[in-house]
């Protein structure tokens, strides 16, 4: 009989551990989760996506349809008033250092958070708009935040057709000229629309990760538990958004770029987990365009004066030298990109278009950087 009441208590004392260690981990994984389906940028919270009134901008806002039937709202953003002192840094550079072709792009789209799609993206269109170019701005959440969960660029991409529609029929011209810049989240969805989406006729690509997957293993704990935390993360994922980590991967799509659009693929966030040099290679090495480039910030060990570093990768006949041009500093990289939509992708738009892709010839191998 004592035999017997032991045997119960164990049983029902495991049964309670079970049921404790489960409702843990449920938690453990919602806990990590959380930030990959609905991403917060702390810096805006508590402001509205749409400001009444930003210094050195006129804002014109506009609602289109998205690719899920719901209302999104957008704004063509210009330069005007008094200048901002993140225009005031790129009309100072231009006054030395004239873009006099800009005036052929029509339009720059301009992305950059998920969760404060217009607002966090003002900063970039500033500086843009300082060069005279036009920008365009959109909340990739949808009208009042219909869209309640992030999919990295997987089904936000699918706006921006509908985005260019709306642009055109406003703009009056028949063919608009198109560029792109996006940043962190927005360099992946622009991405992954460019390669799709002819009419974008330049892209800048600014902190993307190669995939949303390597990204999110890189914050997971090291061991065989990584696995089964990304398998448990995945379930979760999926059953709320609809998809897995792994179908994110900007990396994949930017082999499927048009040969004739230049890209520009920039690091800014250095040694970030999410989004660092190993991930602005493998996207610039997997890209066709015949006009690529890849920019990362100066670091101690480059000489004070050199304007490139170089890398090699690969072995024997697959060896490979790339040029990374260097910035000084963050402040001064818009400067430099308003300069590379000028001298690249205004040549890509007076060049004849080629259809024929041009994929690189890399062995997976190669590929691990």
């Amino acid at each position: 009989m004592r035999t017997r009441s032991i045997r119960r208590f164990l049983v029902f004392t495991a049964l309670i551990a079970a049921v404790w260690g489960g409702v843990a981990t449920w938690f453990y994984i919602n806990d990590l989760v959380q930030p990959v389906l609905q991403p917060v940028n702390q810096s805006y919270v508590g402001y509205a996506n749409v400001p009444r009134k930003v210094p050195g901008l006129r804002i014109e806002p506009f609602v289109f349809k998205g690719w899920d039937g719901g209302d999104v709202q957008a704004v063509i953003a210009v330069k005007d008033g008094e200048e901002s002192s993140r225009q005031l840094s790129v009309i100072g550079d231009l006054m030395n250092n004239p873009a006099e072709r800009l005036y052929q792009i029509d339009y720059v789209l301009v992305c950059v958070d998920w969760d404060h799609g217009i607002r966090s993206a003002l900063p970039v269109a500033e500086s843009l708009t300082a060069a005279g170019l036009t920008c365009v701005l959109w909340e990739p959440r949808g009208v009042e935040e219909r869209r309640p969960y992030c999919t990295h660029g997987l089904k936000e991409c699918r706006d921006v057709p509908m985005l260019l529609d709306a642009v055109t029929a406003r703009s009056g011209k028949a063919r608009p000229v198109f560029a792109a810049v996006g940043q962190g989240f927005g360099a992946s969805l622009l991405l992954q629309a460019a390669a799709t989406e002819p009419r974008i006729r330049g892209l800048v690509s600014i902190d993307a990760y190669a995939s949303l997957r390597q990204s999110v293993s890189r914050t997971m704990p090291s061991g065989m538990l990584r696995h089964v935390v990304m398998w448990l993360m995945d379930q979760r994922i999926s059953r709320a958004a609809g998809m897995e980590s792994f179908d994110v991967a900007p990396v994949e799509r930017a082999a499927d770029m048009d040969r004739s659009v230049p890209v520009l693929v920039v690091n800014l966030m250095q040694d970030s987990p999410v989004s660092n040099l190993k991930d602005a290679m493998m996207i610039y090495r997997r890209l066709p365009s015949d006009r690529r480039d890849v920019w990362t910030l100066r670091s101690s060990s480059d000489q004070a004066d050199a304007t490139h570093r170089e890398m090699s990768f690969g072995r024997g006949r697959w060896r490979e030298s790339v040029q990374i041009g260097l910035l000084d500093d963050e402040d001064s990289a818009m400067s430099s990109i308003v300069h590379w939509l000028n001298d690249c992708v205004v040549d890509a738009v007076e060049s004849p278009r080629i259809v024929e892709p041009a994929r690189p010839d890399l062995t997976s191998s190669d590929m691990r950087l």
